[in-house]
Parts: C-alpha cells; structure tokens; sequence
C-alpha cells in the first residue's frame, strides 16, 4: 500500500501548480527540427512506422501474448505563455514487449494570462520501448488527436485543433505486473491550417501515467 501513496499524489501534481511566465526547455530532437511531431509529414512517419512495427508484431514475430491494460495520465505542460494541464483516460494493447498501442479520452485546461480556458478531446498513442522485458525501460511515444475547446486555444485561435505529442519516458514494472511511466517532451496543438486563424501553440512538460491490467492475454 505505501507505493500508492506515493502514487497518487504524484498523478495529482499538476493540479497544484500555476501558470508559467514562459515555455519550458525542450529535449534535443524532440524540440523544433528532429523526431518531434509537429505536422502533417510527420505524423506520416509516425503512422507508417506504427503500422510496420503492428504488422511485425503480429504477423512476424509473434514472440509474446498481448497484454491489455487501462491507463490514467495527467501532465503539466509549460507553454509560451502558460500553462496547460492534461487528465487521460485510457486503455493500452501491448503487442509485443518492445510496442504498444493505446488510445485515451483526453481533458485539458489552459492557464493564460489572457485567459483561462478547458476542452476535451481524443488522442492515439504509439510507443516503443528499448527493454521492454526489464523492470525499467526506456521508451519513446507519440501521440495525435481531435480537441475541442470550450473556448479558443490559444486564446486568439480556434476551438477545433490537432493535438500532437512527442515524449520521451521510463517505464517500470512493478511486481503486480501494474507499469508507471515518467516522460517529458513536446505538445504541438493547432488546426493544420484548416480553419483561420490559426497561431498554433507549442509546449514542454511532463507526463506521468499508472497503468493497470485488465482480462487475461490472449
């Protein structure tokens, strides 16, 4: 019992921190040109190495049994103005020790000076894992979806935007079977150029997600 009270707090972090003055650093690669997912090419890349990395799990490999896990996230993202926070819902398929899939409800509030604000969203995420059979494994995710504000975000943008997320993190394994995860990397969040106008905005922070298994592999 005592790991979940460290847990809990720790998922409950966000909630108690206030808007930042300024966008926080980013990691080499994951902030401007590199491996970040800021765009319509690159979430190509990613779809396509997703897809590969689906097919050779599957059909090629096939050296585990999936497991299936529900997931909780939050995240503190320091943006050029403020501050965002993130509360997902989810659920995980790990295919194969070294990938996963997973897909989460997403909620999200803005902190701004000019204005606060709060939507939600859905978002698909893709990982790959180095030691995936290791307690502690470090792992590389992606993630792109659908967001709706209640409000414009920014605030002299447009309800309708893209979100995109690009981290970095380790992985642990706890005896239960039951995985924490720690990462840190970029949030790209705009509308594509599909409606005007469209400023976009960009973000680093932290992600910290609890992860729980539910059924019996298959």
């Amino acid at each position: 019992m005592n790991r979940y009270k460290i847990i809990l707090p720790l998922l409950c972090l966000p909630l108690l921190l206030s808007a930042q003055d300024g966008e926080w650093i980013g990691i080499p690669g994951l902030n401007g040109n590199g491996i970040q997912l800021n765009d319509q090419p690159s979430f190509l890349r990613v779809i396509t190495a997703a897809t590969l990395s689906y097919g050779l799990s599957e059909w090629v490999l096939q050296e585990e049994k999936d497991l299936h896990f529900y997931q909780v996230r939050t995240g503190l993202i320091g943006t050029t103005r403020g501050t965002v926070l993130l509360e997902n819902f989810g659920i995980e398929a790990r295919l194969a020790p070294w990938f996963g899939l997973g897909i989460e409800w997403n909620t999200q509030q803005w902190l701004y000076p000019e204005k606060n604000g709060w939507g939600m969203g859905i978002m698909s995420f893709y990982r790959w894992h180095l030691f995936g059979r290791k307690r502690f494994s470090p792992y590389l995710e992606y993630g792109a979806g659908l967001f709706h504000g209640f409000s414009k975000f920014p605030p002299e943008g447009t309800q309708f935007t893209f979100n995109l997320s690009s981290q970095l993190g380790v992985e642990y394994t706890l005896p239960n079977e039951h995985k924490l995860r720690l990462s840190y990397g970029h949030l790209h969040q705009s509308n594509n150029g599909l409606l005007d106008p469209n400023p976009g905005e960009d973000g680093n922070g932290f992600h910290l997600t609890y992860l729980w298994r539910w059924g019996k592999p298959k």
